[in-house]
């Protein structure tokens, strides 16, 4: 089963580049957890959280490097691709998992300026001599 999937998600882990053989040539490939969630905007101007779900999202070539290189742990996300669910049996049950083959993943600019005032921070501090 495959359809195409567009959502809003914060990842859950630190995407992981690999290098992978595909057809006879290396390709870079990044893995990460993702939690998409429903939140519900509330007549006081809040969200409220309405549940969510988790998906195991893979991007490739040079955007898998931006990824890896740029995202932390918990970087809110949109991501857009084909969602897929995976099967397999372990220890004789049948398992079940998401996965998104995606093909944007772009961030959220509050992220972006979270980036930048964590790039700042670790700047070294210039001190007269």
């Amino acid at each position: 089963m495959s359809t195409v999937f567009s959502g809003t998600g914060n990842l859950g882990s630190k995407p992981v580049l690999k290098q992978v053989e595909v057809e006879g040539e290396q390709r870079s490939v990044a893995e990460m957890r993702v939690f998409f969630d429903w939140r519900i905007k509330q007549d006081d101007g809040s969200f409220a959280d309405n549940g969510g779900f988790w998906v195991t999202a893979s991007i490739w070539g040079w955007r898998a490097e931006a990824v890896a290189k740029l995202l932390p742990k918990g970087a809110r996300v949109f991501a857009s691709g084909r969602l897929r669910e995976e099967s397999w049996e372990d220890d004789g049950q049948q398992r079940t998992q998401l996965r998104l083959d995606a093909d944007y993943l772009t961030v959220d600019l509050v992220c972006v300026e979270q980036l930048k005032v964590r790039a700042k921070q670790a700047e070294p501090a210039n001190e007269p001599e």
